[in-house]
């Protein structure tokens, strides 16, 4: 089958490695060129078997050597150790996105995939089945099937009419680099206030990385504004805000159209389970178009959205208890 994907983030090249090794061909286009600025990232350990899974388990850790056994909570100056499972001595990663980004792009290249960099979809064309073809300023694709990973753009689904939900109130999440901090934790650090919560880890060994969340409020931060663990050292590189309100599609699958990653659903960063999520949807996308042969689109896109479904709500519940338990509140939650 012909698959074409739009966006070449975690999500879109994770798809696109499966499907590859299922003997599909893949398209890839991202209106961004590799390798491109991201927040930097902690990963549960949970994903570790999805590295193996993808074949890229031995770039990740050359690429980020950093690993911790889980996070340190701090009140009030007071700092409380949560380990991820201190029996099994489970271990996170601490990424630099640009790199592992351009591992998993590059994974998929080598696996065939024809990947169309610094291209933006125009026109989306329609047919009886859905989607016919897509346009950009010089291509038209034509594909068996169509996956948005656009991110939280989600660019395929407004254009196809999906509209979204909301589970919160408007929530903006600041995130930036420091480089030659002296700061230093063993692990990443979550700094909780009245008001929300900082993020800081190290995710290179002159280099970290920072995101402030304000859950009550949209409350704006100065240009220059950081942490006070990290006014010692440099901001660098693109400081950004992104929305990071929590919603999903009404529907994650529509006649021949996928949605995945921030695609299909927002959540914000305290989930801690973005890139996770995004990978883990992509993954089942690719294993539901290999069923399509033996299973009809009805069944496998209701199999899509009941997944969706769950693990988005199941984590909207941790999140809700997380913050309940540090005694904050959002007007929506």
């Amino acid at each position: 089958m012909k698959i074409l994907i739009l966006g070449a983030g975690p999500a879109g090249s994770s798809t696109a490695i499966q499907l590859l090794k299922n003997g599909h061909q893949v398209t890839m286009i991202d209106r961004a060129k590799f390798p491109r600025h991201a927040p930097g990232e902690t990963l549960h350990p949970g994903i570790e078997p999805l590295l193996k899974q993808l074949n890229i388990l031995d770039e990740t850790l050359l690429s980020a050597p950093l690993r911790h056994l889980g996070i340190e909570n701090i009140v009030n100056g007071t700092s409380t150790f949560k380990a991820y499972n201190e029996a099994e001595n489970w271990r996170g990663f601490q990424l630099f996105r640009e790199e592992f980004d351009t591992i998993l792009l590059n994974k998929a290249i080598e696996l065939g995939a024809v990947f169309h960099g610094g291209v933006s979809p125009t026109k989306v064309n329609y047919s009886i089945q859905g989607i016919q073809s897509i346009e950009t300023s010089t291509d038209i694709f034509e594909a068996d099937y169509f996956i948005d990973a656009t991110g939280k753009r989600a660019w395929l689904a407004n254009n196809f009419a999906i509209k979204f939900n909301e589970y919160s109130s408007k929530l903006i999440a600041y995130y930036g680099y420091v480089k030659n901090s002296k700061h230093d934790s063993l692990h990443p650090e979550l700094i909780w206030d009245e008001n929300g919560w900082t993020w800081i880890t190290k995710v290179k060994k002159d280099l970290h990385t920072w995101v402030r969340l304000d859950l009550n409020e949209h409350v704006k931060i100065g240009s220059k504004w950081l942490p006070n663990q990290l006014t010692d050292g440099t901001q660098t590189g693109i400081r950004k805000a992104v929305d990071v309100t929590w919603r999903k599609a009404k529907t994650c699958a529509k006649n021949n159209c996928f949605l995945i990653g921030d695609a299909a659903f927002v959540l914000d960063p305290g989930s801690s389970h973005g890139v996770l999520k995004a990978i883990m949807s992509g993954i089942m996308v690719a294993y539901l178009i290999n069923q399509s042969s033996s299973q009809s689109t009805h069944t496998i896109m209701n199999q899509y959205n009941l997944w969706v479904h769950e693990q988005f709500h199941k984590d909207i519940t941790k999140l809700r208890a997380l913050y309940c338990e540090y005694n904050i509140k959002n007007s929506k939650y």
